[in-house]
């Protein structure tokens, strides 16, 4: 209701300058009589049974008057994040090479979601994605602001590589509920260098589908890029000169199709990734719920 969002506006305006979101207590309250004034409702029972609404989730009502709760700043920002005054423009070729089959990659912005596609090839994801995608996520509009396709692309690898390691963690980024994990395997996998494979579409054998189910945020990644938001590969890979949270693209895939092998075995069911070369690898085996069961070296 554009009431209750109105009121959420003015209290996030009133103290979004003035206080911190980890310290409550620092938040000042308003008045009623100055909350409907700057809500701008005249008609007394109305304001109260919208702001009435609002109350305890939202809105917070103490001795000194109603201030927004965690749980309002976070619909406020969401709010400000989504409104339709943000216009974006992001069209364009990125600098970047498609590591499938080395063509051009356009950038595209629809309902709030910024995908990089090959002009040329299906992409990674096969029919589960629009033909060519090869990184698609949800991107607030304001984020797009001043940023170049490229500048763009960079920014979308590391939001996607943050919320990877809150998941593979179990924890979701969006709403802090647990996350679970499931494996799926393609059985007739027949990819090979030169083309994906024709069952599946996609150049992985093995994938991991990371979901919430109290805001239903989920990804869906082959398990060679599953692995990098866990511990020990963001480790082991900084040591080899590669910061997980700051990849390129070229470097992101070059690092998955020519450095991370991986295989699946049965009874029971587990894949095994292996990062590096034999001198100085790096193996991990998961189970069916993408969990960790061995770390060797």
């Amino acid at each position: 209701d554009e009431t209750r969002l109105n009121i959420i506006r003015a209290l996030w305006r009133a103290g979004a300058l003035h206080e911190y979101d980890d310290i409550d207590d620092s938040a000042s309250a308003m008045s009623f009589s100055e909350l409907r004034r700057r809500v701008n409702v005249g008609d007394n029972g109305r304001f109260n049974y919208h702001l009435s609404k609002l109350v305890p989730h939202f809105v917070r009502k103490t001795a000194d008057g109603y201030r927004l709760s965690g749980g309002g700043k976070r619909i406020a920002r969401t709010v400000v994040t989504v409104a339709g005054e943000h216009d974006a423009d992001i069209s364009g070729e990125v600098n970047s090479d498609c590591p499938v089959c080395g063509g051009a990659i356009k950038a595209t912005y629809e309902d709030q979601w910024l995908r990089f596609s090959c002009t040329q090839c299906a992409g990674l994801f096969g029919d589960v994605a629009p033909k060519g995608t090869l990184l698609n996520a949800p991107f607030p509009s304001p984020g797009l602001a001043d940023r170049t396709p490229d500048e763009a692309l960079t920014t979308e690898l590391y939001r996607c590589m943050s919320d990877l390691t809150h998941m593979v963690q179990g924890v979701c980024p969006e709403c802090a509920s647990a996350v679970k994990g499931s494996l799926s395997v393609c059985e007739a996998h027949d990819a090979t260098q030169d083309r994906p494979c024709r069952t599946c579409g996609t150049p992985f054998v093995a994938w991991g589908e990371l979901r919430c189910d109290t805001c239903r945020f989920a990804k869906r990644l082959p398990v060679e890029l599953c692995v990098m938001g866990l511990a020990p590969v963001i480790g082991h890979l900084y040591t080899q000169g590669t910061n997980v949270f700051a990849p390129s693209l070229d470097d992101l895939f070059d690092l998955v199709q020519k450095q991370v092998t991986t295989a699946v075995t049965d009874s029971p069911r587990r894949v095994v990734t292996t990062i590096g070369t034999t001198e100085d690898a790096l193996t991990l085996t998961l189970d069916e719920h993408l969990s960790v069961v061995d770390v060797s070296q």
